[in-house]
């Protein structure tokens, strides 16, 4: 994406795809370069702008195996006035390191509320559910799927909440978004696929929401960063020592 200045506005050019809500969005920020000459690793020289769907871009869905519905948007000769520029020319990339943080604490938060929903089903099947004269709630496979579950949608539920007490504060909270996106994306995918193993061939029908449920978190580990991003992010923290190993301060 693309940006040359004409007069008092931007002429932007270039393609943004899978897209959240994109779809059905009025307006985009957008990022794009300003300054043709920057090096493909630097974080100066691209721009932010706030661009109305009227100013001319298009958007089309991209189908996906989940219930996630983003959006390739087009934009070809958009005009986007001088005024719409956000923060400062050349320094949109330092914005959107600063706004990131917040989906990276949102993901897992979610997947808390489904885990726990998905716990609680799997409970519930475990006591009614009857084999060979007994529920399967008494075999200790089914004990331990429960058990794990509990246990790390426990951990993950302390790693959202210190994410947001950090951001609460006013303080950087990205590393810790990212530890808590890194785990509680894996995690959700973990608690559904127990789930569904517990609920044996109910579990894999339409007819129970828990199909959905897996395919629908599987994209937790891909947007708002990778867990391959989140991982580097995390590694770079230690070692350049701006975050230590089990620092609460």
């Amino acid at each position: 994406m693309t940006a040359v200045k004409d007069g008092r506005h931007w002429i932007l050019n270039g393609e943004k795809v899978f897209i959240t809500g994109g779809n059905e969005a009025d307006f985009a920020i957008v990022f794009a370069v300003t300054d043709r000459n920057r090096s493909p690793r630097s974080s100066e020289g691209i721009t932010a702008f706030l661009v109305d769907r009227d100013m001319g871009w298009t958007s089309s869905p991209i189908q996906t195996m989940g219930g996630w519905s983003p959006a390739s948007l087009a934009f070809a000769e958009v005009r986007a006035p001088e005024e719409n520029i956000l923060g400062e020319v050349g320094k949109g990339f330092h914005l959107a390191m600063e706004w990131i943080g917040s989906g990276r604490i949102f993901i897992p938060a979610r997947a808390v509320g489904q885990a726990q929903r998905l716990i609680e089903m799997g409970l519930a099947y475990a006591r009614t559910r009857e084999t060979f004269g007994q529920p399967i709630a008494g075999y200790q496979a089914i004990q331990w799927m429960l058990a794990d579950s509990a246990v790390e949608l426990e951990q993950i539920k302390w790693l959202v909440l210190r994410a947001a007490w950090i951001a609460d504060q006013g303080r950087d909270y990205r590393h810790a978004a990212s530890m808590a996106k890194l785990a509680g994306a894996q995690m959700v995918w973990r608690v559904a696929d127990r789930m569904l193993q517990l609920h044996g061939g109910m579990g894999y029908t339409k007819e129970m929401p828990i199909e959905r449920v897996l395919r629908d978190v599987r994209v937790y580990r891909i947007y708002e960063g990778t867990d391959e991003i989140q991982k580097r992010t995390i590694a770079h923290n230690l070692l350049t020592g701006y975050a230590r190993p089990g620092g609460w301060e």
